[in-house]
């Protein structure tokens, strides 16, 4: 299991090969990512598949940049960055809602951009804190949870 996991979903219409098109070249081009068991519930909407497995992953820079390519992806309908296989927790917030945390040194960060960052969270404790002090304006939409 990786210390993230970042659960996909997708467009069946986007797809020319299968879901493995667009997850294997990850598993394929970094070490420190692999498939692990996919624990969520499939989407009801027509259309959208949920991978029997998410992308369990090592490192921050890797889970980084895959996020950023697949969030570009025509065949991703939806990416959570973290669910029930998860031991770190990201959500997306925008640079100026840092300043909003009221213990910054509990948290590990990456800019994806210059607009946003990931707030990586060691426990859902702290993921609770980061979201209430950020507040609902300073935190991205897309890329949550899924169960």
């Amino acid at each position: 299991m990786g210390e993230f996991t970042l659960y996909v979903q997708l467009l069946e219409d986007e797809l020319s090969d299968g879901i493995e098109e667009v997850l294997d070249p990850y598993v394929e081009a970094y070490e420190s990512v692999s498939y692990e068991q996919s624990n969520i519930d499939a989407d009801e909407r027509a259309g959208v598949l949920v991978p029997e497995r998410a992308l369990g992953i090592d490192e921050i820079e890797a889970f980084a940049e895959i996020f950023k390519e697949l969030d570009g992806d025509p065949a991703v309908h939806d990416l959570s960055l973290w669910g029930p296989g998860s031991t770190r927790f990201p959500i997306r917030a925008y640079h100026h809602a840092l300043q909003n945390l009221s213990d910054p040194d509990r948290y590990q960060f990456h800019a994806l951009d210059n607009r946003e960052t990931l707030v990586i969270c060691d426990t859902p404790g702290d993921l609770r804190q980061a979201k209430s002090d950020i507040g609902s304006a300073g935190l991205v939409t897309g890329g949550g949870a899924k169960f």
